[in-house]
């Protein structure tokens, strides 16, 4: 209540739908580790990832290019009776069911995804960066670093590293994989020398 006796407003805050990305700092340092263990790198990008989660709010798209009209329709005929014309254009309302690319929570939705499929791999995320992840496998530590869609995973053991990408590929399809010391990723070209240094 304020002084004059009226009820004070709550203002509530609406809900975060922006997504955690790797950190700079958590990046470099998993780097670190990886020189020092002599681990196994590979890099590697889920492609479409945003189309793998389910949209959660009821979420309509306008397509007004009638390209794009044609396209859909090409793929299911069915999309003709949904044509209308507004100010003599061809105008197509859909509803999306995936999470695509340019949503404000898209990248939200894909984070959680992502989460729970290495959750259920058994990997478990730090408390200080959510888009890092540790599983003990071989009594050694494979480490998973994440921006968006683009993957790091490392282990001292070539086996583990293909074993976890495989595992991913089966829940997200073929990914664009590099493996070896030389790596560009989020936009940093990454050489592992043999002397532990980056």
């Amino acid at each position: 209540m304020v002084a004059d006796g009226r009820p004070q407003r709550k203002y509530i805050a609406k809900e975060d739908a922006t997504s955690p990305t790797v950190s700079t700092e958590a990046l470099l340092v998993s780097l670190i580790i990886d020189a020092f263990e002599g681990r196994d790198v590979a890099t590697a990008d889920v492609a479409g990832a945003y189309l793998h989660a389910e949209m959660d709010e009821f979420v309509i798209m306008k397509i007004t290019n009638s390209h794009h009209i044609r396209i859909m329709c090409d793929i299911d005929p069915i999309y003709k009776e949904y044509i209308t014309v507004e100010n003599r254009k061809e105008v197509l309302y859909v509803q999306l069911l995936k999470a695509l690319y340019g949503c404000i929570k898209s990248a939200l939705l894909w984070y959680m995804l992502f989460t729970s499929v290495l959750k259920d791999m058994g990997f478990v995320l730090n408390p200080v960066d959510p888009c890092v992840a540790n599983k003990d496998i071989n009594e050694k530590q494979c480490t998973i670093c994440w921006y968006v869609d683009d993957n790091k995973v490392s282990h001292v053991e070539y086996d583990v590293v293909t074993e976890v990408l495989e595992s991913i590929e089966k829940k997200f399809g073929k990914m664009s994989i590099t493996r070896g010391k030389k790596h560009s990723f989020i936009g940093m070209d990454i050489d592992i020398l043999e002397d532990k240094k980056k």
